[in-house]
């Protein structure tokens, strides 16, 4: 005799959310900024995205935590609330509203900080909530020109003249605002005044990732100031990555991981290392494209360099693999861009809803569901395994089990079911921010209780980003995810996280040179 099997694991039908009411036209992130690391308090720092309405405004909850800005209309203050959106006055952070901001990322709020020592709230000047991007890289200063070390990425850390600072993370650099003069200054971390290395007029950018700003570099030999129109301070990722093209149609090759490469015109320009692709803007009809030729031949080789370093668009062909209509996104890498693939068959560029570029991380982990209750095994690692409802979605290695997006319930969820297209799942949570993928959203995640006969919010489960999730896809990986394969095994993916891709940015070890502005 046998012990009979475990009955199988439930899941159910979803059933739909009551949303509260939110004006339209809010940012989609904000970043709390400026409080020093050693003081009480100073985890409230980093990224808040979108939650959902609360008390008739936007709301914010950050990342892997409860904490939350919220509105509290009783006393007419923007809070930071460790326990997260709630109807409460108590809160370790507040901004009195006099202006009736319509989201709590105005430079204008001041911010009063719970300090335990004084048991009261304490104006902190240093701190705000700003609607600017995270991060923002510096592009297009030649190699061998002076100050070229400028290139790279860099980081949001405070505010400056009520303005927003961005550090190189593994450099002296920083860019900051110089209000007496109305510029951004590229300069060295320490600097005061109007000491700098480059600057660009700029009294009305309310940070420096606007393609518009003229940087004027300092160099030497002609102790001046020199115009560099090549250079572009843009909010655009490092890589990106193109998903969903199967793996035996036509230009499948279209398929892997971009490297940031420089900048055509204002916008930000993409290579894929080992092949001949390239994803460029075109403004003449306002389209991203991909060129699968775009480096085949010298003279193609060549044009790729004349529209990095020289800007010319007139040599620039609309011949491509695939495009989308940008419609206003700064760069390509977003989920609600739609591309058309070139089939000769056809003769023309056809729609293939399943093929998006992206910033998605390869892998995901579901943590915090305890192995003893119902549906513990949704904890694990998933792997990228193409697209769903236009997103990307992930599959559980050694099962069928998936996180993948619900579109017409705009919900993120998790299916023993694998990648279909379904209202059934075992867990989901809510996106109400139309989050690239399920680590950004963190609304809390319901699970199926049996014995409810329904979803139930479970506060620990949680989506992360591993910490040695891979960074690039590899060609063998590609070849799954031009796919979508569905393959639930993520072999490709497993091999690309031996195989880590380097920092584009790297090895820029020269030193800035400084000079002080001139009237």
């Amino acid at each position: 005799p046998a012990a009979p099997p475990p009955p199988p694991t439930c899941s159910a039908t979803m059933a739909h959310a009551v949303r509260s009411p939110c004006e339209p036209g809010h940012p989609r992130s904000l970043h709390v900024v400026g409080r020093s690391p050693d003081r009480e308090n100073a985890d409230l720092c980093g990224e808040y995205v979108f939650a959902g309405g609360h008390a008739g405004r936007p709301a914010y909850q950050k990342p892997g935590a409860n904490t939350a800005i919220r509105y509290a209309p009783r006393c007419r203050r923007w809070v930071i609330d460790r326990q997260g959106l709630r109807d409460s006055d108590i809160c370790a952070a507040y901004a009195d509203d006099s202006q009736e901001s319509p989201h709590p990322g105005c430079v204008e709020l001041v911010w009063h900080i719970w300090d335990s020592r004084a048991q009261a709230h304490v104006a902190d000047t240093e701190v705000a909530a700003l609607d600017s991007p995270g991060t923002l890289s510096l592009i297009g200063r030649a190699v061998g020109r002076e100050n070229h070390a400028a290139v790279g990425q860099y980081e949001l850390i405070g505010i400056h003249h009520g303005r927003p600072t961005y550090r190189q993370p593994s450099g002296e650099a920083v860019l900051r605002f110089f209000a007496p003069e109305g510029r951004w200054l590229l300069s060295a971390a320490g600097a005061t005044g109007n000491v700098c290395s480059a600057y660009a007029d700029g009294a009305a950018a309310p940070h420096p990732a606007c393609a518009e700003l003229v940087w004027n570099f300092w160099e030497a030999h002609r102790s001046a100031f020199v115009p560099d129109p090549e250079v572009k301070t843009m909010s655009c990722p490092v890589l990106l990555h193109v998903i969903g093209r199967a793996s035996d149609a036509e230009n499948a090759r279209i398929c892997g991981t971009y490297h940031l490469a420089g900048a055509h015109g204002s916008r930000p320009l993409y290579v894929q290392p080992g092949t001949q692709n390239v994803i460029r803007y075109s403004a003449k009809t306002g389209r991203w494209l991909i060129d699968c030729d775009g480096l085949a031949e010298p003279s193609i080789f060549s044009r790729l360099y004349q529209w990095i370093l020289s800007g010319d668009g007139s040599a620039a062909s609309e011949r491509c693999s695939a495009y989308a209509d940008a419609g206003g996104a700064p760069h390509p890498g977003f989920c609600s861009l739609e591309w058309l693939v070139w089939e000769t068959r056809l003769g023309r560029h056809n729609l293939d809803a399943a093929v998006r570029a992206t910033t998605a991380p390869l892998a995901m982990q579901v943590v915090g569901r305890e192995p003893t209750r119902e549906n513990g095994d949704i904890v694990g690692e998933y792997l990228l395994a193409g697209t769903c409802c236009g997103r990307p979605a992930y599959a559980k290695s050694g099962s069928r089990m998936a996180i993948r997006f619900w579109a017409p319930m705009s919900r993120w969820v998790i299916d023993r079911e694998g990648l279909r297209h379904s209202d059934h799942c075992v867990a989901y949570a809510d996106d109400p921010g139309e989050a690239e993928h399920p680590a950004s959203e963190r609304g809390a995640w319901h699970v199926f209780e049996s014995s409810r006969g329904l979803h139930l919010a479970d506060p620990g489960v949680a989506v992360a980003v591993p910490a040695d999730a891979p960074v690039s896809i590899q060609p063998a990986a590609a070849e799954q995810l031009a796919a979508g394969k569905r393959s639930h095994n993520g072999l490709a993916v497993g091999e690309a996280k031996r195989m880590r891709c380097a920092d584009p940015f790297a090895g820029r070890g020269a030193q800035l040179r400084f000079a002080t502005l001139g009237g």
